[in-house]
């Protein structure tokens, strides 16, 4: 019975640790605030500017209507992430793309992206990158 009580009276290993983990400093993790995305609406495409504004449709409701489910998708996205602050997107491009020996990356800005879907001079790098 001695034996038994002095097991009993003896911290656990888990409780060791807790107690040595309660002793260090940890910083509190960052908290991430929720985005609220705004879900795109009949007035948004009312006035459809003549050039890339921020936010703004990149095509006419007519327009977009006749691009493939791709692009109808990849504008619906767009607007959602602009409601949110994103005005970029980040691409990773793969080796075999240019027989390169690394994976480079690069940026595409929604200018970019409104200049390719109303048919306006791209530059060759973005030409490239949207056909890969």
């Amino acid at each position: 019975m001695r034996f038994l009580s002095r097991i009993a009276s003896k911290p656990t290993v888990q409780e060791h640790e807790i107690s040595e983990l309660a002793k260090l400093e940890v910083p509190a993790p960052n908290v991430i605030t929720p985005v609220k995305f705004k879900v795109p609406t009949v007035e948004d495409y009312n006035h459809i500017p003549k050039k890339y504004v921020w936010g703004k449709p990149l095509l006419s409701r007519t327009k977009l209507m006749k691009k493939p489910s791709g692009i109808i998708r990849f504008h619906d996205w767009y607007m959602r992430a602009s409601s949110a602050g994103i005005d970029t997107i980040s691409m990773c491009i793969p080796q075999i793309a240019f027989l390169s020996q690394s994976t480079d990356k690069c940026m595409l800005t929604f200018d970019d992206m409104w200049a390719l879907m109303n048919h306006e001079m791209l530059d060759v790098q973005i030409v490239t990158t949207f056909t890969l």
